[in-house]
């Protein structure tokens, strides 16, 4: 996952035939974030890097973490993955491989939706509802801002209560109470 300095249009309208233009503050900066949780509700470890050259590095950063994790713990760790260019990268998979003994991967079928990659609805959360509306002073600090909101969400527990799944047809209720 990446974090922008800039924002990214998702949809904007144009005339037919012409080209959109939409000027920008600066050159765009990016943190690269790999992460994972203990599903339900379980601790969120992540990794980070500036985004030149990092994600393939980031990933392998994740791994080792998690096997270093599971050598503490004694217990080995499933890991739920897509088909990501960051993880099946010949680099990754050799790391996967060297860490089979503490590592366990169970791979999502190629295009899996948000229902099956929980993680996704994770990151969707944090874009639109924290990373959305952190301010910074300059590039220069932005990644160090997004390191230090994502280390208060896991400290407060925000990242838990983003994570534990939701009761059927929960949000459905509330709907119709509005209606």
């Amino acid at each position: 996952m990446r974090f922008d300095l800039l924002p990214i249009t998702t949809y904007a309208y144009r005339l037919r035939g012409r080209p959109l233009r939409i000027e920008t503050p600066g050159k765009n900066h990016r943190v690269g974030v790999c992460g994972a949780f203990r599903y339900p509700d379980g601790p969120f470890l992540f990794t980070y890097r500036l985004w030149k050259n990092a994600v393939t590095a980031q990933t392998i950063g994740l791994l080792r973490l998690l096997a270093d994790r599971a050598r503490r713990t004694g217990k080995k760790i499933v890991l739920v993955l897509d088909n990501g260019s960051s993880y099946t990268s010949k680099a990754s998979l050799a790391e996967i491989h060297r860490l089979r003994k503490w590592l366990r991967v169970f791979w999502l079928p190629t295009y899996t939706s948000e229902q099956l990659n929980l993680i996704e609805n994770v990151w969707t959360h944090l874009k639109r509802n924290y990373f959305s509306r952190m301010l910074t002073t300059g590039p220069a600090e932005f990644p160090i801002a997004v390191v230090r909101l994502l280390k208060t969400l896991a400290l407060r527990g925000i990242l838990r209560r983003a994570l534990k799944p939701r009761a059927a047809g929960g949000g459905c209720r509330k709907l119709a109470r509005v209606a």
